[in-house]
């Protein structure tokens, strides 16, 4: 690492001159006062509206045992935990409920489609399928740079 300008270097040398020659910059006066008044106002929301390592730790414990106790619960309410009930009870089960069937058609057709969109897929040559990814992948950077530059134009210094 570089402790300072090398000597056969003159652009770093001048560089470093210029910028030593400079008087340092202020704050300006209104910053003080407009970061102590953001301070005070998160410090007067009540902490179920701060964020959560700012709770007070018996809530934060209480919040962390009842997420664990959900989770917990959920996992046992979804995990197979009951061989008694076979797949052609949960079948018939299933075929009481008309909407549930309406549910089933519609997997059933997006499951028709996503066997249809494969078979295009591998009856395509390498090349086009790796061109129409690397298409995408231009688009979509694009996109996203389109969008951050917007987003720092909307944003930035006024």
């Amino acid at each position: 690492m570089n402790k300072g300008p090398s000597s056969t270097d003159p652009l770093a040398a001048w560089t470093d001159q210029t910028l030593k020659q400079l008087p340092p910059r202020q704050a300006p006066k209104s910053l003080a006062p407009r970061v102590m008044a953001v301070l005070a106002r998160r410090q007067a929301l009540p902490w179920y509206r701060q964020p959560w390592f700012a709770w007070p730790r018996s809530y934060q414990l209480l919040a962390a045992g009842l997420a664990a106790a959900l989770i917990g619960f959920g996992l046992w309410w979804l995990w197979p935990h009951s061989e008694a009930v076979s797949l052609a009870s949960a079948k018939q089960a299933v075929s009481q409920f008309e909407a549930v069937q309406d549910v089933s058609v519609t997997a059933g057709i997006l499951k028709s489609l996503l066997n249809a969109l494969v078979l295009v897929l591998k009856s395509l040559n390498g090349w086009i399928l790796a061109a129409g990814l690397g298409l995408f992948a231009l688009i979509w950077s694009t996109t996203l740079g389109l969008g951050t530059a917007c987003w720092r134009l909307a944003n930035g210094p006024r």
